[in-house]
């Protein structure tokens, strides 16, 4: 078995984006990050003699980041919606956005994990895969040195 890995740092795949976690002494307030987004891929070379084309992947995982690049993302479900804003009620406080800022999301919280779930469930729903390939992961970083990773066995 081969893994293939794609580094969001080095291949310039990321985001910023500004979220909120409810509940929490500091990540409570609208604050954001400079996201990256990185890949795994474990299989076993096909007849061309690669496990996965790289660049079908890093186009993919790049369309992803740039529908997230300078949003706030909130989980959907969680906000009130109007044709111009975006409303939200957390912690004693409310959030107007315009309705043009605001990503919402089928995850319950904006962290790092349920990101890295989202972007690997559109990355597997949305690319061709081949039956060689194993796995997938994505990792999703909130800045160098700290993210969450989520593998699927397909």
């Amino acid at each position: 078995m081969i893994r293939l890995e794609i580094n969001g740092w080095e291949a310039h795949i990321g985001f910023s984006a500004a979220h909120i976690l409810p509940e929490h002494d500091k990540c409570g307030r609208l604050h954001g990050h400079n996201y990256a987004v990185h890949a795994r891929v474990e299989g076993f070379k096909g007849e061309q003699g690669f496990v996965l084309d790289f660049i079908p992947l890093k186009e993919k995982l790049r369309a992803i980041a740039q529908e997230l690049d300078h949003r706030v993302i909130l989980p959907a479900g969680t906000v009130k919606e109007s044709e111009n804003e975006i409303s939200i009620k957390l912690s004693g406080k409310r959030y107007v956005f315009p309705r043009e800022d605001v990503l919402l999301l089928d995850i319950r919280r904006s962290t790092a994990e349920e990101l890295a779930g989202y972007i690997l469930k559109r990355v597997i729903e949305e690319l061709e895969i081949p039956d060689s390939i194993v796995a997938i992961e994505i990792g999703v970083d909130e800045s160098r040195g700290q993210g969450a990773w989520v593998k699927k066995k397909l």
